[in-house]
């Protein structure tokens, strides 16, 4: 996985990264129905019934529907997050949600923390178990800097979709980002200066 991430990640033209989004997209109707807002998205999660958890797990990515407690106060969020778990609390958890870089810079991303993979066998990844305090050490690890948010349970307003290690990469690819306040393209710029300057 780790080489395939590697070389998705040095695909610099907008063509290839556009392409990428049409089979990333084109994986995600398969598995998700008719994603056109955020009803349909909670209504098309809850009909995907093998892909299901009651729960989050450190390590795991995954998909919901989220409705930030104090969005008012927010300058941007988005509705419908990517998010690798780092840490569980009581009342919710810690995670990075990708879709806060840009397409190339999350899967480069994804694959300088595999590294910290838990594998299943010799190929299969089970979960990446990375803490904040790792991430925050490291200057390697400055793209974590826009991509941290914690996420409070009751806030989560539709069943949890988990995405499976070995299609990570096609998952970082796809454009479902849901984000209001603003648009992603300003989205992600600040997101590349705050990269640039930590």
């Amino acid at each position: 996985m780790a080489s395939k991430l590697t070389t998705l990640a040095r695909q610099k033209s907008a063509a290839q990264l556009q392409l990428m989004s049409r089979e990333s997209t084109q994986w995600l109707m398969k598995k998700i129905a008719g994603i056109k807002n955020n009803s349909t998205v909670a209504t098309s999660i809850r009909n995907e019934k093998s892909r299901q958890v009651d729960r989050f797990f450190r390590g795991g990515m995954y998909f919901f529907v989220y409705d930030p407690k104090l969005k008012h106060q927010l300058p941007y969020y988005d509705k419908f997050p990517l998010v690798l778990i780092l840490e569980r609390y009581e009342d919710g958890f810690l995670g990075l949600n990708l879709h806060y870089l840009p397409l190339k810079y999350r899967v480069a991303f994804l694959d300088k923390l595999l590294p910290f993979a838990e594998m299943e066998n010799e190929n299969d990844i089970r979960r990446v178990r990375v803490t904040y305090d790792i991430l925050n050490a490291s200057r390697s690890f400055r793209e974590f800097k826009p991509c941290i948010k914690r996420y409070l349970n009751t806030q989560i307003k539709s069943r949890i979709l988990q995405v499976q290690p070995n299609e990570w990469e096609v998952a970082t690819f796809l454009p479902v980002h849901q984000f209001k306040g603003e648009k992603a393209k300003v989205i992600w710029e600040e997101s590349l200066d705050q990269v640039r300057n930590s």
